[in-house]
């Protein structure tokens, strides 16, 4: 008897222990470059940690300076309850070439506040990519390269002839397309080419055939400050 009474006392003392609870969420933002998920919510006293993820979706990878992220100052549950962001416990992993991860502190000013019901917020993400000359390696015909937040798809080089779809994180309007062989830019004398705010898909011939592999050179005219709001609503 006495036995099961250490148990029971056990058991009680460690079911009144304060653990942190971590919610799986799983709430996914995707775009053509990168995605971003909310993967984790550890709630402890009065106060929760937010953990980020950020993943690169093209070959070119990741790394600290492509994308700047904001979380906001402050959450509201829908009961009206506040949680403040704590600047100095924001803490930046670096998981892989694909994968970065951010950890960010929120605390409330009130006495044994839970995470209940529902809390909505938008994260800001800005691309920090801003060459005004980006140059691909191009060898052989190719279907997805990147390169500063630009992505070349469907590339393909025959003859006098390139033609390649193009994505950029920035406005296309006024891009200028080139190649450099021995040393020397080359000049389309052609250029065919549909546009829409931040695509191209365009036809460039040249005077000469076109080797199997070509350095190839993207000029931007215009760098203007994206910046993509990521809304998200997490239930609880």
């Amino acid at each position: 008897m006495r036995i099961i009474l250490v148990l029971i006392f056990i058991f009680i003392t460690l079911a009144g222990c304060q653990q942190p609870d971590i919610k799986d969420v799983q709430y996914i933002y995707e775009n053509s470059y990168i995605k971003v998920e909310i993967d984790e919510i550890e709630e402890v006293e009065n106060g929760f940690f937010l953990t980020v993820t950020l993943e690169s979706i093209t070959e070119g990878g990741i790394n600290k300076n492509d994308y700047a992220v904001a979380f906001p100052s402050q959450i509201i549950l829908a009961n009206g309850h506040e949680f403040y962001k704590i600047n100095e416990e924001q803490k930046t992993e670096f998981v892989n070439d694909e994968k970065v991860m951010i950890r960010e502190f929120y605390l409330s000013e009130s006495e044994n506040q839970k995470l209940a019901g529902f809390l909505s917020f938008s994260l800001y993400v800005k691309p920090t990519l801003n060459k005004k000359l980006v140059t691909f390696e191009i060898d052989g015909n190719r279907n997805n390269v990147m390169s500063d937040g630009i992505i070349l798809t469907n590339i393909d080089i025959k003859d006098n002839y390139l033609r390649l779809n193009l994505n950029d994180v920035h406005p296309t309007k006024g891009i200028g397309v080139t190649i450099e062989l021995e040393g020397e830019r080359i000049y389309p004398l052609v250029s065919k080419t549909e546009q829409n705010l931040n695509t191209i898909k365009g036809e460039y011939e040249f005077a000469q055939p076109l080797p199997e592999t070509i350095v190839l050179m993207v000029s931007r005219a215009n760098l203007s400050e994206t910046i993509w709001e990521l809304p998200f609503t997490i239930e609880f």
